[in-house]
């Protein structure tokens, strides 16, 4: 079933196994707002691998078990595309992993975006993060 017209947790993940965590985090708010959960995956162009292509197979198979559609992009752009994905889909909150030391400042670019969304963070024991909306400031007349 097509839940694109659904508001939805949106839950980004990489090729990582621990990706997993994300997903099952992701799960755990849709379920308590009552609505639906997708799962992106964005990749840089052209990279596959036998060791990628076995673990998104194991995290579109935990999405698909939470009753999740999952999505794959290949894109140098991952903040933007999360966020045009976003749009589309009527997401109402984004679920993502902590930033490495090495971060390309996808939650800073993400809350940028879309900063009318909460962005939740979850760390490698599982704790979850979340930075709230940002409203508009509307200077006094």
């Amino acid at each position: 079933m097509n839940h694109s017209s659904e508001e939805n947790v949106l839950v980004c993940v990489t090729d990582q196994l621990s990706s997993e965590r994300l997903i099952r985090a992701g799960s755990e708010i849709a379920e308590k707002q009552s609505i639906s959960l997708k799962v992106i995956c964005i990749l840089p162009k052209g990279f596959v691998s036998k060791s990628t292509s076995a673990i998104l197979q194991n995290l579109y198979d935990t999405a698909n078990s939470l009753g999740a559609e999952m999505t794959f992009y290949f894109n140098n752009n991952p903040a933007l595309t999360v966020a045009v994905h976003a749009k589309k889909t009527e997401t109402v909150h984004i679920v993502s992993g902590t930033p490495g030391a090495d971060s390309n400042l996808f939650i800073e670019a993400i809350k940028t975006l879309l900063p009318h969304l909460p962005v939740s963070v979850v760390d490698a024991d599982g704790r979850m993060y979340t930075f709230p909306t940002v409203s508009a400031v509307h200077p006094a007349v």
